[in-house]
């Protein structure tokens, strides 16, 4: 095989690589707050609302962190979450995982009830 046939073929090893790599990117949040409304009190059925602290870890759509202020805000839950147990005024921490690609989205992978 020619030289240059080996380096094209590193090359573009590496190039897939890295672009998979990013395609596949995650973050996971860990946010504390307050449910304010569960699906039912007028929200989409998989929508939650949190008063939630600062998430100084938080991740804009092009993966900066740019941390995110204590605010109220909608989450969206994940498959398997079950929110039976929990009513408005419940102290929580959960985990929202980002993904940034192949669209900007993130949702509730667990919630628990803290004291």
């Amino acid at each position: 095989m020619k030289w240059y046939l080996r380096v094209s073929a590193v090359v573009l090893s590496c190039i897939a690589t890295v672009t998979m790599a990013y395609a596949d990117d995650a973050y996971v949040f860990t946010v504390k707050g307050i449910i304010k409304g569960l699906p039912g009190d007028g929200r989409a059925a998989n929508e939650i609302l949190v008063k939630h602290q600062p998430i100084p870890d938080y991740r804009d759509d092009t993966g900066t962190i740019t941390g995110m202020m204590a605010m109220t805000m909608p989450f969206y839950v994940g498959e398997g979450v079950s929110l039976k147990d929990f009513k408005a005024g419940d102290p929580i921490e959960m985990k929202v995982e980002q993904h940034l690609k192949p669209t900007f989205s993130e949702f509730v992978t667990s919630i628990k009830r803290v004291e």
